[in-house]
């Protein structure tokens, strides 16, 4: 009897480690699937390959960011991307940046004194007033602090610049100095923003020889 009772035990403690041993087996194979497949997913997620061509995306789908956030991201670019459009002399691009009858006011003064001295209006016209650029020999636009105010479609903003102007004349070089504050209405259209008017507004210059 007591025989018997050993062997009972023996079985049972066998068949006991056997059932975790499946236990066991089954949880591991179970977490090396779910392993696989976050792996698959992670991969098939993965981003593509950084290129500075996807830069100054004004759109609101070139990020991760929604509502609000996505917005006022894609305002920013729209901002940055008019100055280094500027600098690298990419006046079909940044032309661009409009809406196709889209405005630039130039004003040498605040605007609540002062009327614009010069007006440019749609895209063609816009491409055409950037060729000034060209009479520079570089030049560095920094946009510094900067808000906007977003309803819908629509989007105002403020932005401060500072602008350096290099030229030659009789083999010296000169650097005129602008600060320059944008007052700017903005679009959405298939989720993308674009200027509808930008108010150019230089609070003062500074031209100095400049030594390389």
């Amino acid at each position: 009897m007591q025989s018997k009772s050993k062997t009972d035990r023996r079985n049972f403690v066998m068949t006991a480690a056997t059932a975790v041993g499946s236990v066991l087996s089954i949880g591991l194979g179970q977490e090396e699937a779910q392993g696989q497949e976050l792996g698959a997913k992670a991969q098939s997620a993965a981003p593509s390959p950084l290129s500075f061509e996807n830069l100054y995306d004004t759109s609101i789908l070139s990020t991760t960011m929604k509502g609000e956030a996505a917005d006022r991201l894609a305002l920013r670019r729209l901002i940055d991307a008019w100055a280094h459009c500027a600098d690298r002399r990419l006046a079909e691009q940044q032309a661009s940046l409009f809406v196709q009858d889209g405005t630039i006011l130039n004003y040498e003064g605040d605007p609540k004194t002062h009327e614009p001295h010069s007006t440019i209006k749609g895209r063609t016209a816009i491409r055409a007033a950037l060729a000034v650029l060209n009479t520079f020999t570089v030049t560095l636009h920094m946009n510094g602090q900067s808000d906007v105010i977003i309803k819908g479609d629509r989007a105002i903003g403020q932005t401060y610049c500072l602008v350096h102007q290099f030229t030659m004349e009789n083999n010296q070089r000169k650097c005129q100095t602008l600060g320059i504050r944008y007052y700017d209405q903005f679009l959405r259209q298939e989720n993308r923003w674009y200027y509808v008017e930008r108010r150019l507004i230089i609070d003062w210059s500074d031209t100095r020889v400049s030594v390389p």
